[in-house]
């Protein structure tokens, strides 16, 4: 009566605190009390068996977990907790008798962190995971050797730890920070001792789920509503294959500095390195492990580069060719919902192939793979295309397209700052400029006037006053209706994408003439007569 939280947090003793049904026997019951017992029956209840005095377990310490093997009726596993004494050791111990003995597969857990849950693989016996007070670990050998999980997990308690067996996914319940899930862990079974025979592998691919992902808010992520709006990180429709990578790849200059840095614990010399060597540094291209994609045709679907890292590393692809927007090495500080994602088209179901190469300093060197793999689509749409092989043909002449007009339009703006250049430079020619600003004014002219023709009338825009639509825009638009739909093009888009390609092709003829002859004619005049630099005129200041 006395106690203090007599019954919120002191234990009475005797309480059931855990219990795990056999899965191979379902008369085998075991459950953990909180005075440190365990009780085992092997009649589905109708009698009972103490187990105490385990050695190597305190006395009164509570039982966080049993668990009933998945393969071996004989095996079971329990988890102590006798951080209410103080002690927070890691307390894991496994039976392979039903009980009479005990094990202890601690091991190399670390001494401070006690073990709250214990699970084990249904396909491999021999790996098992554990939660503990700062995070999750895991033993491919039954508990000789642990190591942890480290990728993605806080440093909180792990309470409890779950499998979902179809997938392959490890999932972990924590104290205070939600839920994780390590998708597909199959690549750590069957690794025994740890040491991997190969020097570079491929795990098996599990089958890539595709799908086009909703936007529920409008626009991508949160869109403006903030972090006061919690949301979790979903698996997208991805293929992640895990891989193997024996090396630990060092620079030249990484090498050198390992060096002068042991020569000095060793009271050597440390000499400044020669010009041959600094050069050398200054010339090494990184290292890549290059990943290659290829469809049921052996033709390549795309192409992803990764650091090189030492150990079982996880790659993954978002089902989608690479885009064919202009390359812009320029990154925005700040979250725009508004700037779009610079993303490929999805690709077509089917069966394909991954390899992995590494490629150094211009040398390619194949490593591991192929490996095949399989891409489905969720059958979870409104309107699915009849035929989806037309529909990604069609995709792809569109992005093709696009690759071309933005192309383009990245050419008139190079001319346009180009001119805005020359203007400058005109006014500081050391002669009469009135020819000068003639041809300048005159191919302004022509630039803005194919500028009009290609991407619109800004000027109308701005009026509200109706314009045929330009090739950009009938591009937007079957961009924006078509690039992430699951739907057949309409006879619409196609006789709209079209008018835009014949629309294109003159005003593409006369910005070619206008970027290689007139400009080149105009800059050349400007050379002759000592005009400062201007962009573009390096070769022929040099001439």
């Amino acid at each position: 009566v006395d106690a203090v939280a007599k019954n919120r947090s002191t234990s009475p003793y005797g309480t059931i605190v855990a219990f795990s049904e056999s899965p191979l026997d379902e008369n085998l019951l075991v459950v953990g009390t909180d005075d440190g017992l365990i009780q085992l029956s092997m009649d589905g209840g109708n009698s009972w068996q103490k187990i105490d005095n385990i050695p190597g377990v305190p006395d009164r310490t509570y039982v966080n977990a049993v668990f009933c093997s998945k393969h071996d009726e004989n095996v079971i596993y329990a988890a102590f907790n006798h951080h209410k004494y103080g002690d927070f050791k890691p307390y894991i111990f496994k039976s392979k008798d039903k009980g009479m003995s005990w094990q202890k597969i601690s091991n190399n857990l670390p001494e401070r962190g006690s073990v709250y849950s214990i699970e084990e693989d249904h396909i491999d016996p021999n790996l098992i995971f554990c939660g503990t007070e700062f995070g999750v670990f895991f033993s491919s050998n039954g508990g000789s050797r642990w190591k942890q999980i480290k990728s993605g997990v806080p440093t909180i308690a792990v309470r409890d730890v779950a499998i979902q067996a179809r997938e392959s996914d490890l999932v972990l319940g924590t104290f205070g920070r939600g839920f994780y899930v390590l998708d597909n862990y199959s690549s750590l079974r069957g690794l025994g001792e740890g040491e991997i025979a190969e020097d570079s592998k491929i795990y098996p691919v599990r089958d890539a789920l595709m799908w086009e992902q909703s936007k529920p808010l409008g626009l991508p992520g949160k869109a403006f509503l903030g972090d006061g709006l919690y949301t979790g990180e979903n698996l997208g429709p991805v293929m992640f294959m895990d891989y193997y990578y024996n090396e630990k790849e060092e620079s030249l200059k990484d090498k050198r500095r390992n060096k002068d840095s042991e020569d000095a614990k060793e009271g050597k010399s440390n000499p400044y390195p020669s010009y041959e060597a600094l050069l050398h540094e200054s010339r090494e291209m990184s290292p890549q492990l290059v990943f290659t994609i290829k469809d049921k045709a052996g033709n390549v679907v795309r192409k992803i580069n990764k650091k090189p890292g030492k150990g079982i590393q996880r790659l993954t692809w978002d089902l989608r060719f690479a885009p064919k927007d202009p390359i812009d090495l320029n990154k925005s500080s700040f979250y725009n919902p508004f700037a779009g994602r610079t993303e490929g088209t999805l690709v077509e179901p089917g069966q394909y192939t991954i390899e992995m190469s590494r490629t150094h300093n211009g040398e390619t060197t194949p490593l591991a793979g192929p490996v095949a793999f399989n891409v489905k689509a969720l059958n979870n749409t409104v309107l699915p295309a009849d035929n989806r092989t037309d529909k990604v043909a069609f995709q792809r002449e569109v992005a093709e397209f696009s690759r071309r007009v933005q192309g383009t339009q990245s050419l008139l703006s190079e001319m346009r700052d180009k001119m805005r250049h020359i203007k400058e430079a005109i006014k500081l020619v050391e002669q009469p400029g009135d020819e000068l600003l003639d041809e300048y004014y005159s191919l302004k002219m022509k630039i803005d006037d194919a500028s009009r023709e290609l991407g619109g009338d800004n000027i109308k825009t701005r009026l509200d006053i109706d314009q045929p639509p330009s090739p950009a825009s009938r591009l937007g638009w079957i961009n924006y209706e078509q690039k992430y739909s699951t739907s057949t093009p309409t006879g619409t888009h196609r006789m709209s994408l079209a008018i835009a390609k014949e629309e294109f092709e003159p005003i593409l003829e006369r910005i070619k003439a206008m970027a290689t002859k007139e400009m080149d004619a105009l800059e050349q005049k400007l050379e002759d007569v000592g005009a400062p630099y201007t962009p573009g005129r390096a070769l022929k200041m040099i001439d």
